[in-house]
């Protein structure tokens, strides 16, 4: 029996509603654009909320990237693994430059790593993809695209990654991601 388009299941709530608004309630905790999560955790003592909040973004971009390449009927034979693993590690690594001037650069590192990961990956979903739905997956890739040059201007516009910019990537890709496996669903 087919869901109702209507309907909210796990992976759409997780991703498009509550994910993006525990993103939202750590952001609001200090200027969204002035700091980023990294120092929100770290540099102002909310590190156990940000652990949890790097390890359910993993979990649900995971889910919500699995689900989309099902609904493409893409094989991800958990290449995954390792752009999650590096979502964790990324918050895992303390960013207090002050304290831990070495640290905060493997930090940094293991963020972009984690970043381009993430990236790459749901492009590598959606170029798969459009073998199999192709007006699905080439327009997957040019939001994709579109999504990245947003988050490049207003990472230009302050000069870092800001929890603004963390909140507006967090919060279109999970609409991307589940709004095509919806479109895939029709």
């Amino acid at each position: 029996m087919k869901k109702q388009a209507s309907s909210f299941d796990k992976t759409e709530l997780l991703g498009g509603v509550l994910f993006p608004l525990f993103t939202l309630f750590l952001i609001l905790r200090d200027d969204p654009l002035k700091t980023n999560l990294s120092w929100i955790g770290n540099g102002l003592g909310y590190r156990l909320l940000i652990l949890i909040w790097a390890v359910a973004g993993a979990l649900v971009f995971r889910a919500m990237i699995r689900a989309l390449a099902e609904a493409l009927h893409v094989s991800l034979k958990r290449r995954e693994d390792l752009t999650f693993l590096l979502m964790v590690l990324s918050m895992v690594v303390p960013y207090l430059p002050e304290t831990f001037p070495l640290l905060a650069q493997l930090h940094i590192l293991i963020s972009n790593l984690a970043f381009i990961a993430l990236n790459l990956l749901i492009l590598r979903v959606f170029y798969q993809g459009q073998k199999r739905r192709w007006s699905l997956g080439r327009r997957g890739m040019e939001m994709t695209a579109v999504i990245l040059v947003i988050c490049a201007l207003i990472y230009m516009r302050f000069l870092s990654v800001n929890s603004l910019l963390e909140m507006f990537y967090t919060t279109a890709m999970a609409w991307l991601l589940l709004r095509t496996r919806r479109q895939c669903a029709a």
